[in-house]
């Protein structure tokens, strides 16, 4: 009895697919069950426990299948493998694909070194040509002229002159500001002392007023009541008389002096006030403590 059963035992030992019928009714599990639990067709299941090889994959594919079966069925997967491999043809080696390994880029490289020297001789040559344009001088192209008048061309650039010889009567004044022609203290003597002899006192009293408006600048309007603005830097300017009547309403630039004559109270607008020197018959008139954001709006007299 026990040898029969040892033969009948062998006997199901021999395919991998009876093996795992035999297990799998022992747990009681249809082939339905099976296939659903390896996610495998029904038929696929059959084609399984019959060791049959009609419509089956490839040997590597069933391989996975009958592990899986065997999983599910508690038998031995490596044994179950081992009985379909004894009937099947060896797994083939495992194929590796032939990955180049992409090579890094290095200095040595034979293209990096060309381009770098064509890079580098590139760079001489824009070298050279900026300092032939800016420093060689073409001498081929520079002519000579007499001394007061010198004309030369050098690389296509004409840097002809000319000397000038001031009057030794003319330098710059003390203060560095305007250039001025001087005139010596004597000479306006002499000159008003001709004038009165000639012409009178009218005469020398016009001279000597018409000296005075051209130290005063620009004389605007007329009146009894002077307001004289010495302008240092540029200030929009407003100024009005007692009857409202506009005497100035213009830029002040720079530099300029204006006397601006009219009827007093005067209403003024200083745009930018700090540039601004203010008088008011003769009186210096300090504006900052009317300054707001140097605007400054005041009435004179006070």
């Amino acid at each position: 009895m026990s040898k029969k059963s040892n033969n009948d035992k062998a006997k199901l030992d021999d395919t991998p697919g009876q093996l795992l019928r035999v297990h799998r009714e022992k747990k009681g599990m249809s082939i339905h069950e099976i296939a659903k639990r390896t996610n495998l067709d029904i038929k696929v299941v059959n084609f399984i426990e019959q060791d049959s090889d009609e419509e089956m994959p490839d040997a590597t594919y069933v391989r996975g299948y009958l592990r899986s079966y065997a999983k599910i069925v508690d038998a031995d997967p490596d044994h179950i493998i081992a009985l379909y491999n004894s009937d099947s043809p060896q797994p083939p080696s495992e194929v590796i694909p032939k990955v180049k390994q992409l090579s890094q880029v290095t200095s040595s490289d034979k293209p990096v070194k060309a381009f770098t020297y064509l890079l580098t001789l590139g760079l001489v040559l824009l070298l050279l040509v900026w300092y032939q344009s800016n420093f060689i001088v073409d001498t081929s192209m520079v002519t000579s002229s007499n001394s007061n008048n010198s004309q030369k061309n050098i690389n296509g650039v004409d840097i002809s002159y000319d000397v000038v010889i001031h009057p030794s009567s003319w330098k710059l004044s003390d203060n560095n500001s305007e250039a001025e022609p001087l005139t010596s203290k004597s000479t306006i003597y002499d000159d008003i002392l001709r004038l009165q002899s000639d012409n009178g006192d009218q005469t020398l009293a016009t001279y000597i007023e018409e000296n005075e408006r051209e130290k005063i600048g620009t004389i605007i309007g007329t009146g009894s009541d002077v307001l004289y603005l010495n302008v240092k830097k540029k200030s929009w300017v407003e100024v009005y008389d007692a009857n409202d009547k506009k005497l100035f309403l213009d830029n002040a630039f720079s530099g300029q002096q204006y006397s601006i004559h009219g009827t007093a109270p005067f209403k003024v607008l200083l745009g930018f006030s700090p540039g601004v020197t203010v008088k008011f018959n003769g009186m210096v008139f300090n504006h900052s403590r009317y300054s707001i954001n140097s605007v400054a709006r005041f009435i004179l007299p006070e």
